[in-house]
């Protein structure tokens, strides 16, 4: 080996020596440390890795942070759990490092640092002071790996009234639930869950801290407009009331032109701006150069008209009432449906409230040859369905059902389907002109079945072939067994296919997809009239008896006699 060769190697030898020596011999220094005995590194390449088990099984007790914390605002304080890493020419990781009731950390190599009371960025210029004066060069990062807990008090008519603890980063609305439903649970519990609870002052929530100063919390802005500001964080000895609603507090509403019109508890500083936020925004359709203000002054309604141009800034008073218009020069995307017995059924796009029902008709290129016009109807959005024109249900209005019962389902069941149903006749071209059409609404063309529907009390109800004009409707009960034991011949009734209409037999024509009901004789009636049958019928055999008896006895008497007269 040259003598260049052996200087070389002597120089590499040195310099690896020297990076090693400052952690080995502090490692030295503390073990022989009487409050750090046997302290154990594990080495992975150039790195020394500590876990400290008295912080890891603090950090098992503690929740995890689900935000973000400021490490410039967060303030340090006995259980909180730290992660320290020293870059340097052999790395050292510190993990599970617990600040103790004095407020130190005690450390491996860098010993012990006062870091109680401070932020995570001023203990780590701290921490970094003491790196310096071990090693030669070294850069510290500090991470909060656990929350301590603080605690605080919740005073009102809640569940659990009283002191609680929650993790340092929790905020108001943590606070909220675990007093009103006993544990913090977020997983179980949402915010549709608290708002329905309308019995307390959710906006005017008011927080006393420590220092005696005073705060306010709306949950309402938080989870409805994403106010995070309104959520504030808790602080250690915060003192939360949460008061109960009166019918008598003051409210404030906004409804028009926004996505979820609502009225919810008035709060100082209510602006027009933050409840249009609160109410979802503006629909398609508002006109949002505006907002209509009504305020109750005295006897009259003073209605005041905002630029949305001051709507962060108009300072809403209990009571008012916000009304957002809508653009009427806005063209509104409408669409209708025709369906059933038509050539081409589909959805067809409308000019709301001026296309009509003809010219639906038009787009669908006219009925089939199945079609029943009579029996066409127009459902309004949202209302219930009955595609049959005859369709009903027969149970609802059983041969064994009580009278009163029956005709108050029936009133019922006839009242839903009607409700939104607009009835047209499809041959009528001036009336379908004159139905004006909205969006969402539909037109059902049924199918002829060609069939009646006979039911009440008759021995077996059904659908029966219409047979024309020459059929009768004692035809057609006939066919379905004749009339029930319970059945009031003088009560029956033609209801039309297409406008429910109740007719006398002799006071229309019946025509397919008609219902034929016979009524019953009522309950009481009935039996009263069994009843009478019943005593006619003993008092008739009884009567049958006793001329029978007297016939015998004539009998008997007169066999007598001529007996008698023949001796």
């Amino acid at each position: 080996m040259s003598r260049l060769q052996r200087i070389l190697f002597l120089i590499i030898g040195f310099a690896v020596a020297y990076s090693a020596s400052p952690l080995m011999a502090q490692q030295s220094d503390q073990n022989s440390d009487s409050e750090q005995p046997g302290v154990q590194f594990n080495q992975i390449f150039n790195t020394y890795y500590y876990q400290d088990p008295m912080g890891l099984r603090i950090g098992s007790e503690v929740l995890a942070a689900d935000g973000i914390i400021d490490p410039s605002s967060y303030v340090l304080g006995p259980n909180d759990v730290l992660s320290i890493e020293i870059i340097a020419n052999n790395d050292l990781v510190l993990r599970a490092i617990p600040v103790n009731s004095q407020g130190d950390i005690v450390t491996p190599v860098l010993g012990t640092i006062q870091v109680g009371g401070l932020t995570i960025d001023q203990a780590k210029q701290e921490i970094q002071k003491k790196s310096d004066q071990v090693f030669r060069s070294s850069e510290v990062n500090l991470t909060l790996e656990r929350a301590k807990h603080i605690s605080f008090y919740v005073s009102g008519d809640v569940t659990s009234p009283g002191k609680h603890t929650l993790p340092a980063f929790s905020r108001i609305f943590d606070a909220i639930l675990l007093s009103l439903n006993g544990s913090y649970d977020k997983d179980s519990l949402n915010a549709s869950q608290i708002l329905r609870n309308n019995n307390y002052s959710f906006r005017n929530i008011t927080i006393l801290h420590a220092d005696g100063s005073e705060s306010k919390a709306d949950l309402i802005a938080f989870l409805k407009a994403g106010h995070t500001s309104r959520n504030p964080r808790i602080q250690l000895g915060d003192q939360i009331k949460l008061r109960t609603l009166s019918p008598r507090s003051p409210k404030v509403s906004i409804s028009g032109a926004v996505l979820k019109p609502q009225e919810i508890e008035y709060s100082d500083g209510d602006t027009p701006h933050l409840l249009v936020e609160i109410a979802g925004g503006l629909t398609s359709e508002a006109d949002a150069s505006k907002a209509f203000i009504y305020r109750l002054q005295g006897d009259a309604v003073n209605k005041m008209e905002i630029a949305s141009s001051d709507w962060q800034d108009f300072n809403l008073e209990p009571n008012d009432r916000v009304v957002i218009p809508e653009d009427q020069n806005k063209q509104v995307a409408a669409s209708a449906r025709i369906h059933g017995e038509v050539r081409m059924p589909g959805m067809y796009p409308i000019r709301q409230g001026q296309s009509t029902a003809y010219d639906l008709l038009q787009y669908s290129e006219g009925l089939t040859n199945e079609a029943l016009p009579s029996a066409a109807y127009l459902k309004r959005a949202g209302s219930i369905e009955n595609e049959a024109p005859n369709k009903l249900n027969p149970t609802i209005i059983g041969r064994t059902s009580d009278q009163i019962q029956q005709e108050t389902e029936y009133l019922e069941l006839e009242s839903q389907v009607s409700r939104g149903k607009v009835f047209i006749n499809l041959s009528d071209t001036t009336q379908l002109k004159s139905v004006k059409l909205f969006d969402g609404d539909r037109i059902f063309v049924p199918r002829d079945e060609n069939t009646i529907f006979v039911f009440g009390q008759v021995n077996n109800p059904g659908y029966y072939p219409a047979e024309g004009a020459s059929s009768d409707t004692y035809d057609y009960i006939n066919q379905a067994g004749g009339f029930a034991l319970a059945a009031n011949k003088e009560r029956i009734f033609i209801i039309k296919a297409g406008s429910n209409t109740w007719y006398r037999p002799e006071e229309t024509e019946l025509a397919t997809g008609d219902r034929i009901f016979v009524d019953r004789i009522p309950y009481d009636e009935l039996n009263a009239q069994r009843t009478y049958e019943t005593q006619r019928d003993q008092v008739k055999n009884s009567r049958i008896q006793l001329i029978m008896t007297g016939i015998t006895t004539i009998t008997g008497i007169i066999t007598t006699y001529v007996a008698i007269k023949n001796n």
